[in-house]
């Protein structure tokens, strides 16, 4: 019979290996584990990419694609951060539909509220498109505040203090560019939709060109959602940093595995 562990010439006593764990090979936890973190590494990576060039309107498409690969890389890798980012992670993400949801009605509603109002031979009137143009800043504004809170969620759990800054500096800013997009625009619709109007009568061709007129000064004062992206983006560099760097996460025990205490040595 084997002498008990801690008298002298027993064996030394170990802890429990991971099961399928091979002697000088990682465990399939460990791998598991280490395949989220490049997962997660390498969300971010895209993250900051597609919100530096995600506001730019030439490759606004290809921002989004990044954003969107980023995002369900980071959601397939949370695990491997704690319980506390993969809540954050999973709350952001009920967010953003619920933000989806509220602002595809709103604009469905939008539309619908255009058409009623539309005279009986098919044409808007001008108090009609007067609120569907003030409509749609309003509802640009609540859809920004929703997505907002959703991008701030997203990685704030992986975040140190400056960048936890960085991240709620970018949603004021974020907030503060659709308002001033708001109070810029909404005194220029009267005369918009009075330019579509000459001599009283709706004319298509006059509606197309005060329509892009107006976006022109729109898309102007949109160039300030740079200062947000910029602010969103340094701070996913920050996340991507501390990753890259070893900081996050901290070391882990793979799940069953007991912490066995040393053996007792003879006196």
């Amino acid at each position: 019979m084997a002498a008990p562990p801690g008298t002298p010439g027993a064996s030394p006593a170990y802890p429990p290996m991971f099961p399928g764990a091979v002697p000088g090979m990682p465990s399939p936890w460990d791998a598991e584990r280490q395949k989220q973190i490049d997962r997660t590494r390498t969300g971010i990576l895209l993250l900051l990419i597609g919100t530096l060039i995600g506001w730019a309107p030439i490759i606004q498409i290809i921002g989004s694609l990044l954003l969107l690969i980023g995002a369900v890389l980071v959601i397939l890798g949370r695990k491997a951060f704690g319980p506390l980012h993969s809540r954050y992670v999973v709350l952001s993400i009920v967010i953003a539909i619920v933000g989806f949801v509220v602002t595809f009605f709103a604009g469905l509603v939008i539309g619908f509220s255009f058409v009623s109002a539309s005279l009986p031979g098919g044409a808007p009137t001008q108090a009609a498109l007067q609120a569907a143009l003030t409509n749609s800043l309003i509802v640009a504004l609540i859809g920004t505040v929703i997505a907002g809170i959703a991008s701030v969620l997203f990685t704030f759990a992986l975040q140190d203090k400056m960048g936890r800054m960085l991240l709620l500096a970018g949603y004021g800013a974020s907030i503060a560019v659709q308002v001033v997009l708001f109070v810029i625009l909404t005194p220029l619709i009267p005369s918009t939709v009075a330019a579509m109007f000459p001599g009283g009568t709706f004319d298509q061709n006059a509606a197309i060109v005060a329509a892009a007129s107006f976006q022109a000064k729109a898309a102007v004062w949109a160039y300030l959602s740079v200062i947000p992206a910029l602010l969103f983006a340094l701070a996913d560099y920050f996340v991507w940093t501390r990753i890259k760097k070893g900081e996050i996460p901290a070391p882990s025990t793979p799940p069953g595995m007991a912490t066995t205490p040393a053996p007792i040595q003879p006196r």
